[in-house]
């Protein structure tokens, strides 16, 4: 005890009470992150509040005596530095809420080309604001510049304890998966990004052959192993409906919160054809779509390595046109470029449309009304009726967090019920919905929706986001961040879908080839749904760990993880075996 008050005490006799107020808000992003992870118990909560405040009070201890040392005594420019640290956590609290994953390096470019116009909200300013005057507070409170010696003994002891911390960790003592996603939480919001930025992933395999342990791992886990059932025909045009963040909340059939027109048209088309509920496997646009087209879950090495296996590849070489339109800017992160190493001939997108005279008013927000691009579709499928055509549409005007905010004109039938008489994602979706019916209708009117017409319908991930529409999704269950997944043609196709709990967006690439009696590719990890007897895993690959799901359990391992038998599964993974 004397040696605690001689070593430990001293240095943060003046600072204590700075720290321990500034640590507050990293407590509050790790109860939001515990809750939105599904791991908030009375248990976890206690184990990983305590780990936290320990950490961020001797990050920020040691943080302050750099500072210190460097000479910092202005309290208003301490304050600023609060500010712009407590920025990096709202980073963090916004990808736990849209997406459940913490802030890292795959997101940083998803910034360039976003609409910020959302800061000039009240509601975000004042958000700022609030920080802002907590930074300032709390610092014109407590703040007492330190002298060198006491700012060098203060970091001493702070470095010290993160490394004690760091070396022992007491959360590795809760039960699996507890310790991971508990200690997934402690890090520093600018620590964790940095780790991520600086982490090496995994590289891709391309070897033509599996190894014998990977051959016995992916017969373990029955992947690399899809094939056809006889359930489709050659049809000759397809067209895949990309629907942005769309999940199971926002149907009646799933979720009886949500109003019953709002959603008919979408339950009407999943009650009259073959329809699935899907896991997602990764989320962002970039990752999802990438998933979809190559049923492979580790999206990154995808588009990293020019998408050693791709759908629209084999749909190429089996002869058929490959275009993909969007509404948003074809552009953004370079995805004219990925998707055309995907397979597809020509990607359209808003940067397009802008120089057409009948679309170029309807380009606003994030871009193209999603009315118009269902025309535009039309107009383009009219121009190659005569040959096999893969056409896949990526819509916008249900991009979080709200949707569209001005449809330009158009006129849509209202829903008379709370939420759907201003911008929120449920009227979004509403409208979505109406636009489907009628782009199917305007096909019909066209000869386009024939037997040879196979028309699919997926979103390209979820969105977690309720706010403002939160009471909608109570009491929430699991399967409302299900994907739907429909399956339209002329005649609706007879043969069942498998009722598997494990369906996910790896059997969309396989489901298709399926239904075009073409045989699938060696490296796709999933199965045709109509493939009722497959054993299926779900691997969810995040910003650096992956969550892989069988009939036997669930399983979390760091995708730098050390572990022999995580090693060989990241293995599996990370391959891409060719035919």
């Amino acid at each position: 005890m004397n040696a605690l008050k001689k070593y430990l005490f001293p240095p943060f006799k003046n600072d204590w009470k700075l720290l321990l107020t500034l640590s507050i808000p990293a407590l509050l992003l790790c109860l939001f992150g515990l809750n939105q992870l599904g791991r908030l118990t009375a248990a976890n909560f206690l184990a990983a509040e305590s780990v936290k405040l320990a950490c961020e009070f001797l990050f920020l201890g040691a943080a302050l005596s750099l500072l210190n040392l460097l000479g910092l005594k202005n309290k208003w420019l301490t304050a600023l530095l609060a500010f712009i640290y407590y920025l990096t956590l709202t980073a963090d609290l916004v990808l736990l809420w849209y997406f459940k994953e913490r802030f890292g390096a795959k997101y940083l470019d998803t910034m360039e080309g976003g609409d910020y116009a959302f800061l000039t909200d009240w509601r975000v300013l004042s958000y700022f604001a609030v920080l802002a005057v907590f930074c300032i507070w709390a610092v014109r409170r407590y703040f007492v510049p330190a002298p060198r010696k006491t700012a060098l003994h203060r970091g001493a002891v702070c470095v010290a304890g993160l490394f004690l911390l760091y070396a022992c960790n007491p959360l590795k003592l809760l039960p699996a998966p507890n310790d991971f996603y508990t200690s997934y939480l402690i890090p520093p919001s600018p620590v964790y990004t940095l780790n991520a930025l600086l982490a090496k992933h995994p590289s891709a395999r391309l070897d033509k052959k599996l190894p014998p342990e990977l051959e016995q791992l992916a017969e373990q886990y029955n992947v690399f192993s899809a094939k056809n059932t006889g359930a489709g025909k050659k049809y000759t045009r397809v067209i895949l409906i990309a629907s942005e963040s769309l999940s199971n909340k926002y149907l009646h059939r799933f979720n009886p919160n949500i109003p019953p027109q709002a959603s008919r048209p979408l339950d009407e088309l999943m009650e009259k054809y073959p329809s699935a509920s899907l896991q997602h496997v990764t989320l962002s646009t970039l990752y999802g779509l990438t998933v979809i087209f190559t049923s492979h879950p580790y999206a990154e090495l995808s588009f990293e390595n020019g998408y050693p296996v791709s759908l629209v590849k084999e749909l190429k070489k089996n002869g058929f046109h490959t275009a993909f339109l969007r509404g948003a800017d074809e552009t953004y992160m370079d995805e004219h470029l990925l998707f055309k190493q995907a397979g597809f001939d020509e990607v359209i997108g808003a940067t397009y449309f802008e120089t057409r005279p009948e679309y170029k008013d309807y380009v606003d927000w994030w871009g193209l009304t999603d009315r118009k691009l269902f025309d535009y579709a039309a107009e383009y499928l009219k121009e190659h009726q005569q040959e096999p055509l893969f056409l896949t549409l990526l819509t916008v005007d249900s991009h979080v967090p709200l949707g569209r905010l001005d449809y330009l004109g158009q006129e849509y039938e209202e829903i008379d019920e709370e939420f759907y008489d201003v911008p929120t994602l449920p009227r979004a979706f509403a409208r979505f919905g109406q636009d489907v019916k009628r782009f199917l209708a305007k096909l019909d009117e066209q000869g386009l929706f024939d037997e040879n017409t196979l028309v699919l319908i997926t979103p390209d991930h979820p969105s977690y986001s309720n706010t403002p529409t939160n009471k909608l999704f109570k009491p929430y269950r699991p399967e409302f961040d299900n994907l739907p997944f429909v399956i339209i043609t002329r005649t609706p196709v007879e043969k069942p879908l498998a009722q598997s709990a494990l369906v996910s967006q790896l059997d969309i690439a396989p489901t298709v080839l399926d239904l075009l009696n073409i045989q699938p590719p060696k490296a796709f990890f999933g199965h045709s749904l109509f493939d009722t007897s497959a054993r299926r895993s779900v691997f969810d690959i995040k910003e650096d760990y992956a969550v892989v799901t069988t009939d036997g359990g669930t399983r979390v391992l760091k995708l730098n993880s050390q572990n022999p038998q995580d090693r060989a599964l990241i293995g599996l993974m990370t391959s891409f075996p060719q035919q």
